[in-house]
């Protein structure tokens, strides 16, 4: 009995069953690897976002690190001068109730007295840029107390000053903006003068009335000689004194002639340390109003006044004025003090006070730095011993130099 056979499929019949089922396993495939590849960007996203959270908490976490970095600095230097507001109320409450030593003062003028119309005394301020621990600040107001007359501040600008660039008028027109608005809270007008002091200052004390002049000092030719001049433009009546402002051991109290060498000076002003390394009183709100107000500044003008080199730019890692001065004593004393004896000569460490722009214009005094480092004489003796050294020795070495030696700049007078 025959059977029906089955007819094989046809070759094509065979092929495309092969080719349907070979699509579907690489649809199934590609499906496989593009929900792979899905997977894998969105895990790649994920990771991306994981990872620019964690950068963004790490630059977050260091930003607010050094945020609170720069408040502990802040804090810490505001309580450095916090403690020295607390000093010099310990010294006095005001210069009125200070044993003020009368060889900081000297007598320029032939008139000594006041006389009895005045209506003002003038500081006249130059080389000594700040309001507190100011000998001469502090004198002045010491006589406007005793007299019971207003105090008035006056700075004379220059279009020039040697070699000065705009760097340095730039840093010391900066520092005066904080002086005026210290002066200001203080009910002391500040008048900004611009032009040469025998000009300038002579005719404002004649108009107002004022009483008596006091400015500080500067063993240089030019200031001194603005100093004379001033001297004889000045009413005969109206006295004018100095007071070493700069210095702690005034320039003619330390030596009554020229020192050859460190050697020579440096027991004479150690010895005078005692009576005239103090504290100092502070400058108190004036009690004694003034009928001449100070007029308002234009900072601008006073900037274009100026004919000066202004191709040297200023420098931004110094920033003028009082208080910028305190924070670099406060970050010298806290960061670099333990270095300074051993590497201030190395140019790879942070050893150096840093301090120099704030002496050289008298936006800090010298005297406060020493009083501040040496509290820490036990911890850093030879530190402190070699800052005292160049601050005071040495630089007070260059103030009698300049001062007995009229021909200072001179080559052969170095020989």
């Amino acid at each position: 009995m025959s059977q029906k056979a089955k007819m094989p499929k046809s070759k094509s019949e065979s092929s495309g069953g092969e080719k349907s089922d070979t699509s579907q396993e690489d649809a199934s495939k590609r499906k496989s690897i593009t929900t792979a590849k899905r997977k894998s960007q969105e895990n790649k996203g994920k990771s991306k976002i994981i990872s620019d959270l964690s950068s963004s908490e790490t630059s977050d976490s260091d930003a607010k690190k050094k945020k609170m970095q720069e408040k502990n600095d802040a804090e810490a230097s505001g309580s450095l001068s916090e403690a020295v507001k607390k000093s010099r109320l310990g010294a006095a409450t005001s210069v009125s109730d200070f044993k003020f030593n009368k060889k900081r003062v000297r007598l320029v003028s032939p008139e000594a007295d006041l006389k009895d119309d005045a209506l003002g005394v003038v500081y006249w301020m130059s080389r000594d840029q700040r309001v507190e621990d100011n000998w001469a600040f502090l004198y002045a107001q010491r006589l406007a107390l005793k007299q019971k007359l207003p105090l008035h501040v006056v700075f004379c600008l220059v279009p020039k000053f040697l070699e000065a660039t705009i760097r340095h008028f730039g840093f010391m027109l900066k520092g005066l903006q904080e002086v005026a608005e210290d002066c200001k809270g203080l009910n002391i007008p500040f008048h900004l003068l611009i032009g040469y002091a025998k000009d300038v200052l002579p005719n404002f004390v004649k108009e107002h009335g004022i009483g008596g002049v006091v400015t500080d000092f500067s063993p240089l030719r030019v200031p001194m000689q603005w100093v004379s001049d001033v001297c004889e433009r000045l009413p005969k009546d109206v006295p004018l004194v100095q007071v070493d402002a700069h210095n702690i051991v005034p320039c003619w109290v330390a030596s009554n002639k020229q020192e050859y060498g460190a050697r020579t000076i440096r027991r004479k002003i150690h010895d005078q340390l005692s009576q005239f390394l103090t504290e100092f009183p502070p400058v108190t709100t004036h009690p004694y109003n003034s009928k001449l107000e100070a007029e308002p500044i234009d900072w601008d003008k006073c900037y274009a006044s100026l004919e000066v080199d202004r191709t040297v730019k200023e420098v931004e890692w110094a920033k003028p004025g009082a208080k910028a001065g305190m924070d670099m004593l406060h970050s010298f004393i806290t960061e670099r003090l333990k270095f300074f004896n051993a590497d201030r000569n190395n140019p790879n460490r942070q050893a150096l006070s840093n301090l120099s722009p704030w002496f050289h214009f008298g936006q800090l005094s010298v005297q406060r730095a020493i009083l501040e480092v040496q509290k820490y004489r036990s911890k850093y003796k030879e530190s402190v011993d070699g800052f005292v050294e160049e601050a005071v020795v040495r630089r007070e070495l260059a103030d009698n130099f300049c001062y007995y030696n009229k021909n200072y700049d001179k080559v052969e007078d170095f020989c």
